[in-house]
């Protein structure tokens, strides 16, 4: 039987060996990288305590080296878990493989249920990419008109009016829904005035 220590074992070499890929295929040294980290707010993570990592003499990486490796290193922290690309499988839990896209996206919490918190926050950062999306071709076609003379017409206007109208009825009421169940709503440019620091 397998002892409970093993699967941790395997998952920090996995880290190591992306560490280790990801920072040659940036040509930055042991040193480079740990100055990264410490510009990043974690000295911590100094050029010794990267080699060991990725020499294997220190197995145990948290999820804060994960975050600041990943990010002085700029590649997504699940890179650094499941490297897609360069592995057929991975063992996303003791004893569970998968294929690393599917790893990487269980770890994203792309299969979040329909009502949990992360997919109502996606759902409402899409229906804003679309809104935007709609109101910038609005504004091409009103450049395109007053520049080339090209006129658009009347119901091709009013259908982009239209569906821009639609998908922000959407968000309000997906905001209502977010209220009612005391989620922290995002703010909405040019809606919720400038942002505080």
């Amino acid at each position: 039987m397998e002892q409970p220590t093993e699967w941790p074992a395997r998952v920090g070499q996995t880290i190591a060996r992306e560490l280790r890929r990801h920072r040659t295929a940036r040509k930055m040294s042991a040193q480079q990288l740990a100055d990264e980290c410490a510009r990043l707010g974690h000295p911590a993570l100094q050029r010794t305590v990267i080699s060991n990592m990725e020499n294997g003499r220190r197995r145990d990486v948290s999820v804060a080296d994960v975050l600041v490796l990943a990010a002085a290193l700029e590649v997504a922290p699940a890179a650094l878990i499941f490297p897609a690309g360069y592995a057929a499988e991975v063992e996303r839990l003791p004893g569970r493989t998968a294929a690393p896209l599917e790893a990487v996206d269980w770890f994203a919490g792309a299969e979040a249920e329909e009502n949990s918190a992360l997919a109502l926050m996606r759902r409402h950062r899409d229906l804003e990419r679309r809104i935007r999306g709609v109101y910038r071709r609005i504004w091409e076609q009103g450049i395109a008109e007053q520049r080339y003379g090209v006129e658009l017409e009347d119901a091709e206007a009013e259908a982009g009016r239209e569906m821009a109208r639609e998908l922000t009825d959407q968000l309000h009421e997906l905001r209502e829904e977010m209220t009612g169940r005391g989620l922290e709503l995002p703010p909405l440019p040019g809606l919720d005035g400038p942002k505080q620091n």
